[in-house]
């Protein structure tokens, strides 16, 4: 878990040390669905019960966003500019309506509909698969035990 924070990664392989063959990916995904699964079999850290806002969670100031109207070329240089995974999407309101992710831009090159980097990502979200259910939200004064089970629950 240290590896991936400190890295900033998502993905992180298990090795098995005499052969060097990967044996896992680990993922927060399921270091997260693990602990849900075997959270009462363990003592329940204090931490759970904190706030985003006490634990210092999240991302308060400077969020990297792109409007309905951005084309798809500037969010990709969003993406490496502020390394981060996913875009809130914002309408000109300052609302979030969607979220465009990393994930969006590899289903846009499986489709091959990347030809045009000038289209909306409100346009090129539209091509994404039915699989996406809307974008799950965490508010600061909620505990981390109760993101961590929307997670799970959501299966993020």
């Amino acid at each position: 878990v240290t590896s991936l924070i400190r890295n900033k990664i998502h993905r992180l392989p298990v090795i098995d040390p005499s052969s060097g063959n990967t044996l896992y990916i680990l993922t927060h995904k399921r270091i997260l669905k693990f602990l849900k699964l075997f959270i009462t079999e363990v003592p329940k850290p204090d931490f759970m019960a904190k706030t985003l806002e006490e634990l210092q969670i999240g991302t308060y100031h400077n969020i990297a966003v792109v409007r309905t109207s951005t084309p798809i070329y500037v969010a990709l240089g969003i993406f490496v500019q502020h390394r981060v995974s996913a875009l809130p999407v914002v309408d000109e309101s300052g609302r979030v309506v969607d979220i465009y992710s990393k994930f969006d831009v590899i289903n846009l090159a499986a489709e091959k509909t990347y030809n045009n980097l000038d289209v909306t990502v409100t346009r090129a979200l539209q091509h994404r698969s039915h699989y996406f259910e809307g974008v799950l939200k965490c508010y600061k004064h909620e505990t981390l035990e109760t993101i961590i089970n929307r997670l799970v629950e959501a299966e993020v």
